[in-house]
């Protein structure tokens, strides 16, 4: 009679597969480590700008101008950033437009999951889900150059068709009140896809014997879509929610800086808290300053996280991220 192989021999064979298993995953997630460490945990010693007056000598290193030459100012850089009456239009531009695109991001690309999902036609699904995606990976270099041939005074698009029928050409460029409905149609007409393809997958994951269940009881559509869809999406809506709100205080730069051009009549309308410290970096060379406004950003941010975190978790505990 063959002996049956001990136990521990067996869980000692087990316990080296996962070893080797668990080494390879390691391995996989190397990369990202690296991307993570180089780009957003190195860089952080740069907070000590916001506290510094960071006043450069040539010939010395960037740790002795920051560490040595520099006066520590503590949240004098934060008192001025507030007493600045240019911030805050800044400010209020960047939390009016993100508040926008926090409700079209859900509405519209919620809706459109919905009505996708209904589509059967599996060819024209896939098409009207590449030409919503495709936008998200077009540059705004590129997006700003387009916008700008159908803006041009003299030779852009609209103008020739404003002429042709008469009328005075409009000076796009100069003319605050039009840009922003612009800026946020190009938002939402650029992250919608990406978006939509979020609330697809989760909804795919719907068991479909639900609604056929709903369908034999009598229940139409926008009834399977109360009482089905939307229950299982609001997880995937509340986590989306939740960074979008800690997100309030950011913008997308090319967006704001790249499609209008940087020009100087549109400031009051398109210059949001990144186009602000990027200025204020670039142009005026103002470190501290700049620094400053962007730790403010990274701050708010966080804390309005958790806040909106914790809320949602005191509505619906599943729905919440952390």
């Amino acid at each position: 009679m063959e002996k049956e192989p001990r136990p521990e021999k067996k869980h000692a064979s087990l316990s080296g597969a996962n070893k080797k298993e668990n080494r390879q995953l390691n391995l996989m997630t190397l990369p990202t480590v690296i991307w993570y460490a180089l780009f957003c945990y190195l860089p952080l010693f740069g907070i000590f700008f916001a506290f510094k007056n960071f006043t450069p000598v040539p010939g010395d290193s960037l740790v002795e101008n920051l560490f040595v030459n520099s006066e520590w100012v503590g949240l004098q850089n934060f008192s001025y950033l507030f007493r600045n009456p240019q911030s805050v239009s800044v400010i209020t531009n960047t939390l009016i437009y993100n508040a926008v695109f926090l409700v079209t991001g859900i509405v519209i690309p919620v809706t459109l999951a919905i009505l996708l999902s209904e589509v059967h036609q599996k060819k024209f699904q896939g098409f009207v889900q590449m030409s919503l995606v495709l936008p998200y990976f077009i540059s705004w270099v590129i997006v700003g150059y387009c916008v700008y041939g159908f803006l041009s005074t003299d030779t852009g698009l609209f103008n020739s068709v404003i002429k042709y029928f008469g009328g005075d050409p409009v000076q796009w460029y100069q003319s605050p009140q039009y840009w922003r409905t612009i800026l946020i149609v190009l938002g939402i007409w650029k992250s919608t896809g990406y978006t939509l393809i979020i609330y697809l997958c989760s909804i795919t994951t719907i068991d479909r014997t639900l609604y056929e269940s709903a369908a034999l009881d009598g229940a139409g559509f926008f009834q399977r879509v109360r009482y089905i869809t939307l229950p299982h999406l609001r997880p995937t809506i509340a986590t989306l929610f939740i960074l979008g709100i800690g997100s309030l205080l950011n913008s997308d730069f090319g967006l704001f800086y790249q499609v209008p051009m940087d020009s100087g009549a549109l400031t009051e309308v398109t210059q949001t808290l990144d186009v602000y410290v990027y200025k204020s970096l670039m142009v005026n060379a103002n470190f501290s300053y700049s620094a400053a406004a962007a730790f403010l950003q990274s701050f708010v941010g966080c804390i309005l996280l958790v806040i909106s975190n914790m809320v949602i978790r005191r509505l619906d505990r599943d729905s919440a991220l952390l």
